[in-house]
Formats: structure tokens, sequence, C-alpha cells
């Protein structure tokens, strides 16, 4: 039998071709191991790009002690596929071995903090909830609904109100809230007709009224989107102490706003009476939401 060997040009081409292959493979790895590191260190300018990413693509959060190992595997994978690609093919093998049985560690590793992290939570006394005593009369405002109507406050009046600022871009915390929100209307039952869910924009030059519906169809389409000019809408946050500061670079359509992340619950009369942050349980929301409707004449 005859056996056709490869010509000089050919063996250049495939070596070549692995260079630029191990080469590319090489720098994503150290890029992503620097992320890593860069992560570990708090240094998150640079490092909250994977999350970002991650976000975007998937369309939820990245749990903050997943982010790290995360990016550090992504490394170690990259390189560990570099080197790969100039070895024989019983070494590669013996390569991926050891590469899986190193990567076991981390995912272990994290598995086991974020257990950690969740029981610690669940075992945690404190119930992050503000109570307001007596509850505070909040002034009326209006702005623009989805559906290009106009709003008030006041027309909520009779039904137990819960508040929250964000806007539709946002690629975590709202998403977080506005779901929250809709588990806390399927667990109060009937007695959610009693209450309004309402998203009030902090980004009014994208949120127009279309965008609101768009957006908060996903969630619920009974949520209430409201909208207005940032300068006004800053003032209603404001008497809520809320805040939000845009992130707008001139030119860019894609920008970031940062936002108060609680939630406001007014009582049928319109007044504030507990606000409630991020990482509340269910159990407790819909139990003090359930006491203030039930106390609304």
């Amino acid at each position: 039998m005859v056996t056709a060997n490869a010509s000089p040009s050919q063996a250049a081409s495939g070596t070549l071709i692995k260079l630029m292959a191990a080469s590319a493979l090489a720098g994503f790895g150290a890029v992503m191991t620097f992320l890593g590191a860069a992560y570990l260190q708090d240094i998150r300018l640079l490092a909250e790009a994977p999350a970002a990413f991650w976000a975007f693509i998937c369309g939820q959060p990245l749990a903050d002690g997943m982010t790290a190992p995360l990016i550090l595997s992504a490394g170690a994978l990259s390189l560990l596929a570099a080197a790969g690609l100039f070895l024989r093919p019983t070494a590669r093998l013996n390569l991926a071995v050891a590469g899986v049985i190193v990567l076991i560690i981390p995912a272990a590793a994290s598995a086991g903090y974020l257990m950690g992290e969740a029981n610690r939570t669940a075992l945690s006394p404190s119930v992050p909830i503000a109570y307001l005593t007596p509850p505070r009369p909040m002034p009326d405002f209006a702005l623009t609904n989805a559906q290009g109507g106009v709003t008030r406050l006041s027309d909520l009046r009779g039904r137990v109100v819960l508040l929250f600022f964000g806007y539709t871009h946002c690629p975590d915390i709202c998403p977080l809230a506005l779901s929250e929100m809709r588990k806390v209307k399927a667990a109060l039952g009937q007695e959610a007709d009693r209450a309004a869910f309402v998203f009030v924009s902090v980004d009014g030059t994208r949120d127009t009224p279309e965008q609101l519906r768009r957006y908060l169809r996903i969630f619920d389409p009974t949520f209430i989107g409201l909208t207005g000019p940032e300068s006004k809408v800053r003032l209603i946050a404001l008497e809520y102490g809320a805040h939000f500061r845009s992130n707008r670079i001139a030119g860019e359509a894609r920008y970031t706003v940062d936002h108060t992340a609680d939630t406001f619950v007014l009582d049928g009369q319109g007044r504030l009476n507990l606000v409630y942050g991020m990482h509340t349980p269910t159990e407790a929301i819909v139990r003090e939401v359930r006491r203030v409707i039930r106390n609304t004449p």
C-alpha cells in the first residue's frame, strides 16, 4: 500500500492554523483568567463584563458567588485547549482527564458556597423591611401610563400599591423585582384584586408607553407602567427617598441607570406603610402586604 505524505507547504499550513487557533485560545484564556483574578480582588470595572454578557444572553443575572469561578474555569479551559493542539492524541486524552478533575474542584467549591449562602440567608433572623410609624401620607402625582393616558396616584385609592422605580433596559435588578411582584401577586390569591403593582420608569428617554407595555407584558399584563420626564420623576422619587443616576454617554444609545432597588408599599389611603429590599423573603412580603390590605377599609 502506498501512502501519500503531506507536502511541506501543507504541513506548514497546518502548523500555521494550529498556531493561530492556539494563540486565540491562549489569548482568550489569559483575558478570562485576568478578569477572574480582578473580580476576586473586587476590581469590578472590567470584571463585570462577563456577568453582563451572561445576563444579556440568558436574560437572568449571574449569581455573584458564581462569577469568579465561571470566569476562571473558562480561562483554564481555553489554556488547556490551546496546549492540547500541540499534543499527541494519547497525551490529549490525559490532559482532558486532568482538566476535568481540576475543574471539578472549583465547581464543587462554588456549589458548596452557594448552598451555604442559601442556608445562611434562610437562617438569618433579620428581615430587610422598614416600617413607617405612623404611615406617611404621600403627595399625589400624575404620569403617562403604558396605554398613553395619564394615571394619578390618587386613581389607585382604595387599593394597596406596591411601587418600584426602575427601567426596562435594566439587566438584573428590575427583572428580579418584577418577578418578585409576580410571586407576591400569585401568593395573595383573591386579595391581589385589592392591590396595584406599579413600575415607575427612571428612563423616560427610552421607556415610551409602548416600550413599557411590551416589557411589563412579560411579567404580568395587569402591572401598571408609568413614565415621564426625568426631572418630574426625580422629584417624585425623592419624596420616597429613592434616587437614580443615568450613565448616559453622548452619542451612545445603550447605557445603564443606577437606581434604588427598594419597593414601596402604600395603603389604600395613599400613605407609605413600609419599604422592603431586594433580599426580603417572599413569605415576609406577602405577610406584610396582606396585613396592609386587611387594614385598608
